[in-house]
């Protein structure tokens, strides 16, 4: 299975190959909509993203800007992908518009690296413990019922579907701390633990942990994050950050602050602990949570 580029990522990359067209045809803005008699602003909506690009202004584009036959016909194939629904939008009433961009470069990066230090990550995440881990978050506060929570899960499991890609690799690094922490019970724990020494069997896909004799590596780390490299040029690499106050993606267009990474330096710090603090997951590992008391 190759990976499947969703339309959300298509649509980003399709907007900044426009924009560059515009750019090398010595075209402003104004110039293009003043030539189309559109209002100034739509311009500067296709390229930010604000709007999307029907095929029949694509083709109009790509006259105007003299874009050569075969180059033409890409940009043209890219929207019409570009406009077809992502898988996920059934899941639209149960996440939120950051959730849908981090499932979109998910789904398109040729390279994932994710980094968890007290659960299981959820593409491998089996459905009982994604069940038990997302019941107890909603009991801690978050609204919806049994409707919602069986969404999530759903949602959940179809995700790992991209695991099932050979032209695509993933690697995670857990905290030891995940593997011990109970989540439903003991069963559940020890069927996860299972889980993740099948999983690591896949040839695409790699399991490692920092065991806690590593001692304090968190600097690296402020929190879970995942890292997406895409094998297209025209993307950027792509850190997603999970923070208590909202999650964040910074990509290499992310304007810099004295504060804030750039994603090549999550790159790096991924790439530090898996050389100096993980080891791969083996059975040496017990699984963890002992017996069930009742």
């Amino acid at each position: 299975m190759a990976v499947q580029e969703n339309p959300m990522i298509l649509r980003q990359r399709l907007r900044d190959r426009l924009k560059r067209a515009r750019e090398t045809a010595g075209l402003t803005q104004r110039q293009v909509a003043d030539t189309f008699g559109w209002s100034p602003s739509k311009v500067i909506r296709i390229e930010n993203g604000r709007i999307g690009v029907s095929v029949t202004d694509a083709m109009a584009l790509v006259a105007e800007y003299g874009i050569e036959s075969e180059e033409a016909r890409q940009l043209i194939d890219l929207t019409k992908a570009a406009r077809q629904p992502s898988w996920f939008t059934a899941y639209r009433s149960v996440i939120t518009p950051e959730f849908e961009t981090f499932l979109a470069y998910e789904e398109s990066a040729s390279i994932v690296r994710a980094y968890e230090r007290d659960v299981v990550p959820g593409l491998l995440q089996t459905e009982e413990y994604a069940r038990a881990l997302l019941q107890g978050i909603a009991e801690g506060g978050e609204e919806g019922g049994d409707e919602v929570l069986e969404l999530r899960v759903d949602l959940r499991m179809k995700r790992q579907k991209i695991l099932q890609s050979d032209e695509a690799e993933f690697f995670f690094i857990l905290d030891e701390s995940a593997l011990h922490r109970r989540v439903g019970n003991a069963a559940i724990m020890r069927q996860q633990h299972e889980a993740l020494l099948r999983i690591n069997e896949t040839p695409n896909v790699n399991v490692f942990y920092v065991p806690f004799t590593a001692g304090a590596y968190y600097p690296l780390f402020r929190g879970p994050c995942h890292i997406f490299e895409s094998s297209s040029a025209d993307d950027d690499l792509v850190t997603f950050l999970e923070n208590p106050d909202g999650d964040v993606i910074l990509s290499e267009k992310t304007p810099r602050t004295s504060k804030r990474k750039d994603p090549a330096d999550y790159l790096d710090a991924f790439w530090k602990v898996e050389r100096n603090y993980a080891v791969e997951i083996s059975r040496d590992i017990l699984p963890p949570g002992g017996q069930d008391s009742g």
